[in-house]
């Protein structure tokens, strides 16, 4: 029955004009930005008007390392886990969790504002990439070594059994150098299907130097995540090191 749900579901997304590059984007809403000493950002958002949370991280190669966060926990676990106790937590991160909470929530302020914090000790947990081909989970459902020329590209959940998922993970490392121009990004898109078409998740440009992790979704749904650079794949952009690494997956 599972195999036969699958071949529907593509039969469904692939006979869709609507399964080209969408014109449609959910809205960001902030939910806590927070900055390291090290240079590592972490962010939480929800969007409208899907409806799910998610968490990103922004850090500098070689010098803010990014959260090595439990896959198993909620966004409030982590949030709870990366943020002392004086930190005020967002009520959506809480509502999203569900009604079994954590006893790390007892004694912390809840707030419907958005929450910015600074200069923030980064947790142990933080951890290097070892280089720019380096594997950033234990397993991954794709891993595109950086190369020159590395063309743009789209994974779906249609490539993986077909089956909906909850959440849609993706990761991009730049490896130019600090300092090259910022118009030579690497960029990480994600999408659900809302029913009729792909609506826009999420749209990350990563600058050189940088890596960016960005998890999206709460709920069961088909997701798309597609990757492209600003230097258009070209693989004589500075003499080949335009290069970018790009990893993934889906999950429940």
């Amino acid at each position: 029955m599972k195999l036969i749900a699958a071949i529907a579901a593509t039969m469904v997304l692939t006979s869709s004009p609507a399964a080209a590059e969408p014109e449609e984007s959910d809205r960001e809403i902030p939910l806590a930005h927070i900055e390291y000493t090290t240079g590592l950002t972490v962010s939480f958002s929800d969007s409208r008007p899907s409806n799910e949370v998610g968490m990103s991280q922004l850090g500098i190669i070689g010098g803010a390392p990014l959260i090595d966060w439990e896959r198993s926990n909620s966004y409030l676990q982590t949030y709870l886990e990366i943020t002392p106790s004086d930190v005020p937590v967002p009520r959506r991160l809480v509502e999203d969790h569900g009604t079994d909470l954590p006893a790390e929530l007892q004694g912390r302020r809840i707030t419907s504002e958005p929450v910015t914090v600074r200069g923030l000790t980064a947790p142990a947990s933080a951890v290097l990439s070892a280089s720019c081909t380096a594997e950033h989970w234990g397993w991954h459902l794709w891993h595109d070594n950086a190369q020159a020329g590395l063309a743009p590209k789209s994974y779906t959940t249609l490539d993986f059994g077909g089956f909906k998922e909850r959440r849609a993970e993706s990761f991009v490392f730049n490896c130019l150098p600090a300092g090259s121009p910022s118009h030579l990004w690497a960029r990480h898109r994600l999408y659900y299907w809302n029913g009729t078409g792909w609506w826009k998740h999420a749209d990350v440009k990563v600058g050189p130097g940088l890596q960016s992790e960005k998890v999206k979704g709460t709920v069961k749904r088909h997701r798309k995540v597609t990757y492209d650079d600003g230097w258009g794949s070209s693989p004589n952009c500075l003499s080949g090191a335009c290069r970018y690494t790009r990893e993934g997956r889906f999950t429940s």
